[in-house]
């Protein structure tokens, strides 16, 4: 069989499923417990949070494992929303995000949120500009995708922020992106980035969320 469909999920790497055996039948140990077979499965946790956060270009103790892209996405979202309660109760998104960002803003709204949805051109593309025009003193969020093939401009629209000096905090979903668009977290301007392994020739059930110094 020749697969193409990469962009849904890649298949698991034969270097990761070897580990992850090795690690299942001999690594087992609970990380938060003190003796040796518990110490030794935090170090290869923290050894491993490490070579993630090297990639995305974070402070290991800035990532924070989840189950899956969905989970970062939702979590960010409710993160952002419930830091910024004071700010406001807007938030700017996409009309065409995954709907593990979609979904977490409509329940927002039925929480009495206000979400404006930027409309993509004929080219796909949303525009720094578009969220210029959006953005209220009561935004507590931005969420921009990189998902549909078109790049978004997500560097662009945190200088927009740190210009206005705006407390809204802005997320982007990087499922997509990471590892295939060149940026790195501590220069793209981002405060909560989602990314997940399974794009990546990781098993499904592994995802991660780096939380920037904005959030608390």
């Amino acid at each position: 069989m020749i697969y193409l469909d990469h962009a849904a999920t890649t298949p698991v790497a034969r270097e990761v499923a070897d580990t992850m055996y090795d690690v299942l039948l001999n690594g087992s140990g609970n990380p938060s417990s003190q003796y040796p077979y518990g110490a030794a499965a935090k170090k290869r946790l923290e050894t491993d949070r490490a070579v993630i956060a090297a990639a995305l270009g974070c402070k290991p103790d800035e990532l924070y494992f989840t189950s899956c892209g969905t989970e970062s996405d939702n979590w960010a979202i409710r993160l952002a929303a419930h830091q910024n309660r004071r700010v406001g109760k807007h938030i700017i998104t996409t009309a065409v995000e995954h709907s593990a960002v979609l979904e977490p803003c409509r329940q927002l709204e039925q929480e009495g949120y206000a979400v404006t949805y930027l409309a993509p051109d004929r080219q796909g593309n949303i525009t720094a500009q578009q969220v210029a025009d959006a953005l209220r003193e009561d935004t507590a969020l931005v969420s921009v995708i990189n998902e549909t093939g078109c790049v978004f401009p997500v560097g662009e629209i945190a200088r927009l922020l740190r210009e206005r000096g705006s407390k809204t905090l802005l997320h982007t979903d990087a499922v997509q992106a990471f590892l295939k668009l060149p940026f790195r977290a501590d220069t793209l301007g981002a405060d909560l980035i989602s990314v997940s392994g399974h794009k990546l020739n990781a098993p499904k059930g592994v995802g991660a969320l780096y939380i920037g110094p904005r959030c608390r």
